[in-house]
């Protein structure tokens, strides 16, 4: 039997700074490495190495899960639309499409993925993003204060860009941040929408979300400046957000959450508290109220 490989026409971003590999990729030998939580849901997230660099390759089967459908299919068509915008915080990346034979009797599905036991899975379309080095991933508290307040400044200037051709993120996570070469830039965008679209809250992580959310009320700038916030937090004080069920996450962003910063970064908690009020009418409304904040601590 032929190894199964992705074989399609694409739409390709960034090519005027990146020249992009061969679409063929074989998987044949690669394992999904997302959560067994994820893939019961039908996304598949692949590893894949080629000529000398390291991408992610993101597919969603169909007819699993409506909703994680819907999600990805968000994403693909929130790179197409941002390439037009011609931002400067996405990486590298190729959306796969299948390929439509007139007159043929061949499938038009292009990617078989070898799943548990000998069923194979067919995948209709990709999304292959290169790797880059998360912004985070250092401990805070071994970096020089001019360093951790560099990095607070990438991770505002890139939200930023993205609300400045109005766009919200909609699922702001640590891990979401990332940086190549001292450019920062942002993933994940199956919750992205623009300002004027009526998009429904089809789902948010409840570590990130804004107070207002747990009530029904729609995502907005604040709701991504909340999340910043609470991203922030967490890696300032390097513990990770915890609680046991969604009615606590509600508990805890809508009462309970306090600000307590380590000594050395004390002086931010004005700007932590500014960023997670939990009246969004006390909070923040845009990242360059955050900035003035900041510039008059440090």
């Amino acid at each position: 039997m032929s190894q199964p490989k992705i074989n399609t026409h694409s739409i390709i971003g960034k090519l005027a700074s990146v020249d992009l590999p061969s679409t063929q990729i074989d998987l044949t030998s690669l394992t999904a490495c997302n959560s067994m939580q994820s893939q019961a849901l039908g996304r598949r997230v692949f590893k894949i190495d080629q000529h000398g660099k390291s991408w992610w390759l993101k597919g969603q089967i169909k007819g699993i899960n409506t909703l994680s459908e819907q999600s990805f299919l968000n994403e693909l068509d929130t790179y197409q639309k941002l390439i037009i915008l011609q931002v400067s915080f996405l990486l590298p990346f190729q959306i796969f499409k299948p390929i439509k034979i007139q007159n043929s009797t061949e499938p038009t599905l292009n990617v078989q993925v070898p799943c548990q036991g000998t069923q194979n899975i067919w995948l209709e379309q990709g999304l292959k993003i290169q790797h880059a080095a998360a912004l985070f991933d250092q401990e805070p508290e071994q970096l020089s204060t001019d360093h951790v307040i560099q990095i607070l400044l990438q991770s505002l200037d890139i939200l930023n860009a993205l609300h400045g051709v109005g766009w919200i993120h909609g699922d702001l996570k640590i891990e979401h941040f990332r940086v190549d070469q001292s450019q920062c830039y942002l993933i994940d965008f199956e919750q992205a929408h623009t300002f004027e679209t009526k998009f429904p809250q089809i789902s948010a992580t409840p570590r990130y979300m804004a107070p207002e959310l747990f009530h029904g009320e729609a995502k907005t700038v604040q709701t991504d400046i909340y999340a910043l916030g609470i991203i922030w937090l967490q890696w300032l004080t390097q513990q990770k957000l915890s609680e046991k069920s969604y009615l606590d996450w509600a508990y805890l962003h809508c009462q309970h959450l306090k600000v307590h910063l380590p000594p050395q970064f004390l002086h931010l908690t004005i700007i932590l508290n500014a960023m997670l009020a939990k009246h969004k009418q006390q909070r923040c409304t845009n990242i360059y109220q955050i900035k003035q904040i900041l510039s008059d601590i440090v």
